[in-house]
């Protein structure tokens, strides 16, 4: 049996934020000196932290980000992924003050997607996987975040 679920206020606002954000598709051809430059990208509020996520499916997940915001050192300490762990290279985009939309994918094939509120210690967790009949299911979830380590 699948659940259909909707998505908080929270991981829909800041979805909506990504859609209405202006993508670097949409903007105009850059001169060719330009081009080759890319403008620095804001370290993430997270970043350098170690947080401990407990989920309202009993999983309890400790988060390591890089200094500079790009991956994930994740452990899974209780729950049905208990002693599992994995590096992953992150997508970030700020959403809000202190609320940002976090998703990578795992070598396994599952996507997941965080709203990180900073400010609410709170994150909106949607992540899918690959059933054994060959399709896919998703699930939503909250999580406290704990911040255990700068």
């Amino acid at each position: 049996m699948r659940l259909r679920t909707t998505v908080p206020a929270l991981a829909a606002t800041a979805l909506i934020a990504l859609a209405a954000a202006p993508s670097a598709q949409a903007a105009a051809p850059a001169p060719a000196a330009a081009a080759t430059a890319r403008p620095a990208a804001a370290v993430p509020a997270f970043a350098g932290h170690t947080y401990v996520l407990t989920l309202d499916n009993g999983a309890v997940l400790r988060n390591s980000y890089s200094a500079d915001g790009t991956t994930l050192d994740w452990t899974a300490l209780e729950g049905p992924m208990a002693g599992r762990s994995g590096q992953e290279r992150l997508s970030v985009r700020q959403v809000g003050e202190g609320l940002y939309f976090v998703n990578w994918v795992e070598a396994s094939g599952m996507t997941v997607s965080h709203v990180m509120d900073l400010g609410h210690s709170t994150v909106s967790v949607y992540w899918t996987y690959a059933t054994p009949d060959g399709g896919r299911a998703g699930e939503l979830h909250t999580a406290t975040l704990e911040r255990v380590s700068s």
